[in-house]
């Protein structure tokens, strides 16, 4: 068993003599998933490919974290089942899986690192006008009346953003930048924020496999690697439900556009 393991983790090309820092970066890449969707409705789950990107090439890394996306949101589909905004739902995985049929169409001819510094810059420009906000009160007033211009224009919205979601999951497993961007300024509760991306999620995820199939992304390696990856899925959603239900609104939303501001900076960063 130990030989075929070992056998199945050199075909994706990682040295012996950097196991342990690649174990503790692809642990550090998964937990950050798990506890994300659990309770932080993807805001530090961005997190995952730029990190497994440190350790693995790009399209591998894709291969290993698309089956432990989809162990998490099974199981944070369940926890939060009933927590969802239907309404909203339908158009966003719609919009989402439409994004992802471009991305498969183009992930041959795209330039990652491109895609990656707007996704970041977005993700900036979002945080940074949020805080901005929190201490500027009559800005923050005045919001009211977007919040209700974002609710009623939900489908002209989820054209644009869940579009752009589902095809930057596809190419770089980063979705969760743009449908925050589409979500966040709605001001729902936590629990209806969390439950309806934890489906979203998982449909346009499971989307995702006969494309990653047809491009035969999937190898010996890589699903090894995910399965002994699986056992830390569990640890990291209890501790993200745990922790969701121990915070109010406010601190979840600042914690949400604190993480934008770090997903942002970081995308930036890895696209330079």
């Amino acid at each position: 068993m130990d030989g075929f393991i070992s056998a199945a983790l050199s075909a994706l090309s990682i040295q012996t003599d950097n196991m342990a820092i690649f174990w503790l970066v692809a642990g550090l890449s998964v937990f950050s998933v798990a506890v994300s969707k659990s309770g932080f409705g993807g805001a530090m789950g961005a997190l995952a490919a730029p990190l497994m990107l440190t350790v693995l090439p790009a399209k591998t890394a894709l291969a290993v974290l698309l089956p432990l996306f989809l162990a998490t949101d099974f199981w944070t589909v369940y926890i939060w089942r009933g927590y969802s905004v239907k309404k909203l739902l339908g158009w966003m995985v719609v919009m989402g899986i439409i994004g992802q049929i471009l991305g498969w169409m183009v992930i041959s001819y795209i330039d990652d690192q491109t895609l990656k510094a707007c996704i970041g810059g977005l993700a900036l420009f979002m945080g940074v006008r949020y805080w901005y906000r929190v201490y500027r009160p009559a800005i923050g007033k005045a919001a009211a009346h977007v919040k209700k211009a974002m609710r009623n224009r939900f489908r002209e919205r989820a054209a644009i953003w869940c579009t752009l979601s589902g095809f930057s999951s596809f190419i770089s497993l980063t979705g969760g930048i743009p449908v925050q961007v589409y979500m966040l300024p709605m001001a729902m509760h936590r629990f209806f924020f969390v439950g309806t991306l934890a489906w979203y999620f998982l449909l346009i995820n499971l989307a995702k496999l006969p494309f990653f199939l047809d491009l035969e992304l999937f190898t010996t390696g890589s699903l090894v690697t995910s399965a002994l990856l699986l056992p830390i899925i569990p640890v990291g959603v209890i501790f993200g439900k745990w922790l969701v239900r121990r915070i109010n609104d406010r601190i979840f939303y600042h914690i949400a556009h604190f993480f934008l501001i770090i997903l942002g900076l970081r995308l930036v960063y890895t696209s330079l």
